[in-house]
């Protein structure tokens, strides 16, 4: 009943020790032989390598210890023509989870009712046991609801311990022949050389059945292999296509234009044109230093207008006039024309109402002397009081190479469209203000508006330059 040294065996030009035991610590308490092979290193003669073969009346097993100095390591193990229980066959790995004492098996079971072949993960601690992944008749299975995705994986995980094995299980089978062989011969006082000539038959059999299970195991690494080939070039092109929704979804900074404020805080309005902020992913205002983004709160495509909102702090809003710009009338336009092209500081230019239409005769617009460039587009047109008469829309003339036309939205569309989203405006002021006051107006209540869009409708905006009236940034140009 203690374990005792009985032989030795030299094989693949390695020198291994057996020892026996018998005992009752067999299944059920049953009375079980083992055979234990250890390999020594040839130098150190220290333990490398420690295998068991068990033989009882329920099962005959083949097994190796992963770490021969630990006494909890982990186990390689391979039971055949089990009885008493659900399964013929298994080859499992077995790994204990010291800390918390949990036993997880990776492997394969063959089923006794069927004789089909279960490849899975099963995990116990103490009484509790469960089937955490398994694959049965070409579905995979879960004890815990995991996603089939996981499930396979785990499955893969488990597969992939079968070609050692089957490894581990070849050598024992030949350790096990040597021995007999040598055993019968050696008798109870001698020792005998084994001739060749003299080893049974079966064992040619035996040969034959390993050179067949090494074909099998190298199939199966062979299947093992493209598999991961397989999973390799998956992650491969998932990889790709997430690099390929980060591209399509990053934001550029593509263009610019001009508002105003109308009123200030949490919920500050903004005013603009339309086509500033049209097909904009996100529209940013640069207000004193900073970078705070917009939220579009109603738009009028036909006037070429928009309400943005933005939570902005400003000391000055402008108030929009209750009368429409008057022939003559001197005006000065705010913004920022060009961009950031000459500079990030605001412009002003001055002139007068010259006519009380807008193009095609489009009397919800008005026409002006007053220089205009792109970049001017939704930025306020003031009189002398400070009164918004006009929202700067739009420029026409340049490429014919003529004067511009200049023109503004009227105060009276601004107010209709703004009134009908529930935005009213600060009273206008009655009295005209100096250059000192309307200096400081423009400078605190005027914004730039920067558009950020992504790279797909960027592209198609510049393969229809010819429509389009965003003031571009010139890096899209060249």
């Amino acid at each position: 009943s203690e374990w005792k040294k009985t032989g030795t065996l030299y094989h693949g030009g390695h020198e291994y020790g057996v020892w026996t035991i018998s005992d009752y610590k067999g299944v059920n308490k049953s009375f079980r032989k083992v055979v234990s092979y250890i390999r020594y290193n040839s130098s150190t003669k220290q333990k490398e390598r420690e295998y068991y073969i068990g033989y009882n009346e329920y099962y005959k097993y083949y097994a190796k210890k992963q770490d021969p100095d630990d006494e909890d390591s982990d186990f390689w193990y391979i039971d055949r023509d089990v009885k008493g229980t659900w399964y013929t066959d298994r080859m499992i790995f077995d790994t204990l989870n010291k800390d918390t004492g949990q036993i997880t098996t990776y492997g394969l079971w063959i089923a006794k009712d069927d004789g089909k072949s279960i490849y899975g993960v099963h995990e116990r601690d103490g009484d509790k046991e469960n089937w955490k992944a398994w694959e049965y008749n070409k579905k995979f299975l879960s004890d815990e609801n995991l996603p089939e995705y996981k499930i396979k994986q785990l499955v893969k995980e488990a597969k992939a311990y079968l070609p050692k094995l089957y490894e581990i299980e070849n050598l024992l089978k030949t350790l096990e022949q040597k021995y007999y062989a040598k055993i019968i011969k050696e008798g109870e006082t001698q020792t005998v050389e084994v001739d060749k000539r003299e080893i049974p038959a079966d064992i040619e059999k035996e040969k034959k059945k390993i050179a067949e299970e090494k074909e099998k195991i190298r199939k199966e690494k062979k299947k093992i292999a493209k598999e991961r080939e397989d999973l390799r070039k998956e992650k491969e092109r998932i990889a790709k296509e997430k690099q390929k929704e980060i591209e399509e979804s990053k934001l550029y900074a593509f263009s610019s234009g001009s508002g105003f404020l109308t009123s200030s805080g949490k919920d500050g309005t903004i005013i603009t044109n339309y086509h500033v902020i049209d097909s904009c992913n996100e529209v940013y205002a640069a207000y004193k230093g900073e970078k705070i983004k917009t939220r579009t709160f109603a738009t009028d495509q036909s006037n070429d207008l928009a309400i943005l909102k933005a939570d902005i702090n400003a000391n000055e809003i402008y108030s929009v006039s209750l009368d429409d710009a008057k022939l003559l009338e001197d005006i000065i336009i705010a913004g920022f024309p060009l961009g950031k092209q000459v500079s990030a500081s605001i412009k002003i230019s001055k002139g007068s109402v010259s006519s009380l239409a807008g193009y095609g005769d489009n009397y919800s617009n008005f026409q002006t002397d007053a220089a205009l460039n792109q970049g001017n587009s939704g930025g306020p047109i003031i009189n002398k009081k400070g009164n918004v008469i006009g929202v700067a829309v739009a420029n026409y003339g340049k490429k014919e190479g003529i004067e511009s036309f200049n023109f503004g939205i009227k105060s009276s569309t601004l107010r209709a469209f703004a009134n009908s989203n529930g935005i009213y405006f600060k009273y206008p002021n009655t009295h005209e203000m100096t250059n000192v006051e309307l200096g400081e107006l423009i400078t605190d209540a005027t914004v730039f508006l920067e558009c950020h869009m992504t790279m797909a409708k960027i592209n198609k905006i510049i393969d229809e330059i010819e429509k389009n009236r965003k003031a571009i940034y010139q890096s899209f140009l060249d």
